[in-house]
């Protein structure tokens, strides 16, 4: 009831001076005072014009606005830290009319744009204000403009973003704007689409070399992808897998895609071990490193998904099971781009995996016994 009320009180269109129409409107207002005061018929006729002009923007960014429709298109996978492209259809439903500098910018729920300025070193807080977050230097969601949208026909325009860390970016609607003809304000409308993005951790060719890595490197075969090796058991397709190792019947039977899995599969896997905890309290420099640390173990799971190898991936509080290819990664990357850091009093207890090949990826507060327990079960399966 109160979200519908506030639907209803919500004006159709939301109105903003830019600075050069902060001047303008100023110096309208100058003018208007030295006409009356002086009664200078020329002072009267440039308050005229001044006003004509407020008057025609205030005409011509409506008709620009008014029957336009926006579409969002589909996006491809999102890295943390590497330029994203999120693409929109802008439509003109008018027949002789084109719209001219059209701005579609997406419009961020509260905790996702408190997150983002947070990691980019401003208050969560928004000023109200536009000059204020002017003078932050404020970037906002991502932004696209359309030049110009002839009457009748449409235009995809890109929007090119930099996501600052991984996770879900919520998005309550889209704001589709425009500052035509003069600049003086910026007139927009609430599209009221909600929109979710899920930006995976950076992956960074070349910094996967980590030492526990480097030494087991030679251990792990190269994948043939176990199309040979006794049945081991089944588990679900996931896109990328090979679609000759479907087992039809039991996919028939379940309603849903299942696999094959071979032991020759499971003796090639490496388990990626990522221990995500951090001790309480407020530790920016912790928490970066932390985030480095997820960052290594996706690019190792993209590396080993280049070489052809099997991997499963282990976090204190969930597994990713064995398996190889695009599905893998992508399962895998997922699973990155959600998990939480852990903040317990002490640490908590971190499931190895059976497997022989593992990996333990460096944390910044990585404790004493989950690393020896780790070499021990090493030095264990070693032997």
């Amino acid at each position: 009831m109160a979200s519908r009320l506030q639907r209803a009180l919500r004006p159709p269109r939301k109105l903003e001076f830019t600075r050069d129409g902060r001047w303008f409107t100023i110096m309208t207002t100058l003018v208007g005072v030295g006409a009356i005061n002086t009664g200078n018929n020329l002072l009267y006729l440039l308050l005229g014009m001044m006003l004509g002009l407020i008057i025609v923007s205030g005409i011509l960014s409506e008709q620009s606005l008014r029957k336009v429709r926006v579409r969002r298109l589909a996006v491809g996978d999102l890295f943390a830290g590497r330029r994203s492209a999120l693409r929109y259809e802008v439509h003109n439903d008018k027949r002789w009319l084109a719209s001219f500098s059209l701005i579609v910018e997406e419009h961020e729920s509260r905790p996702t744009r408190a997150r983002r300025r947070v990691l980019s070193g401003l208050p969560a807080a928004v000023p109200r204000k536009r000059k204020h977050r002017e003078a932050e230097g404020d970037v906002g969601g991502p932004r696209a403009l359309a030049i110009r949208v002839p009457a009748g026909a449409s235009r995809v325009v890109t929007a090119d973003y930099v996501f600052p860390r991984r996770g879900r970016y919520d998005y309550v609607g889209l704001d589709l704007g425009t500052r035509f003809p003069f600049g003086f304000f910026e007139k927009s409308r609430d599209i009221r689409e909600p929109f979710e993005v899920l930006v995976y951790p950076e992956v960074r060719p070349g910094t996967v070399a980590l030492p526990q890595a480097r030494e087991r490197e030679g251990e792990v075969q190269r994948a043939a992808e176990g199309r040979s090796g006794e049945f081991f058991g089944l588990r679900e397709y996931r896109e990328g897998d090979d679609l000759r190792d479907v087992h039809w019947k039991v996919s028939a039977r379940r309603n849903v895609l299942v696999r094959r899995l071979y032991e020759r599969e499971d003796d090639e896997a490496l388990a990626i071990h990522l221990y995500n905890w951090l001790p309480p309290g407020e530790d920016p420099a912790g928490l970066v490193a932390m985030e480095d640390a997820v960052s290594d173990a996706a690019s190792l799971c993209a590396r080993l998904t280049e070489l052809g190898h099997r991997f499963s991936l282990h976090t204190i509080d969930e597994v990713v099971v064995e398996g190889a290819g695009a599905g893998q990664l992508h399962a895998a990357l997922r699973h990155l781009a959600l998990v939480e850091i852990r903040r317990d009093p002490s640490p908590p207890a971190l499931t190895l995996s059976a497997l022989e090949n593992r990996v333990l990826v460096p944390s910044p507060a990585l404790p004493e016994l989950v690393r020896a327990r780790f070499d021990q079960e090493l030095q264990r399966s070693a032997a």
